[in-house]
């Protein structure tokens, strides 16, 4: 009887550990799963087009804005600086800027309603708190 409850214990303690173990991926394996930065701006780009209705010459544009943008951000994020989040929201406005300086006034309000829902979203405003809701 000791026997069987012995091995009964040890048969659950190393069941135990084996499904402990983290199965997903660790960081340096997700490494090759990102898409690039080209492919990131291509895919932003993609989007916009599609959503603004963009001309080939403003898609081109923007693909070369959102490239550029994107690159900067990695750039902070490599620079472990205490203050990436303020780094981060000003590259965000002068994006934004830059992205509207290329579109039409319909275009420039799609894009603002566009940013609005992704906010709504994410469950926050433009000031970090989180929107009121209607009971």
């Amino acid at each position: 009887m000791r026997t069987k409850l012995l091995f009964l214990i040890c048969a659950f303690a190393l069941t135990s550990v084996i499904y402990a173990q983290d199965n997903r991926p660790n960081r340096e394996q997700r490494q090759g799963q990102r898409i690039s930065t080209e492919e990131r701006a291509k895919n932003q780009a993609d989007r916009l087009k599609k959503e603004l209705t963009l001309t080939d010459v403003q898609y081109d544009s923007v693909k070369a804005i959102q490239l550029r943008h994107l690159k900067k951000v990695e750039e902070a994020m490599k620079n472990q600086s205490s203050d990436r989040r303020a780094a981060f929201q000003k590259s965000q406005e002068e994006l934004g800027k830059e992205l509207k300086s290329l579109f039409t006034a319909d275009q420039v309000k799609k894009y603002d309603q566009m940013l609005k829902e992704r906010e709504n979203r994410r469950g926050r405003n433009r000031d970090g708190q989180r929107p009121q809701r209607n009971n």
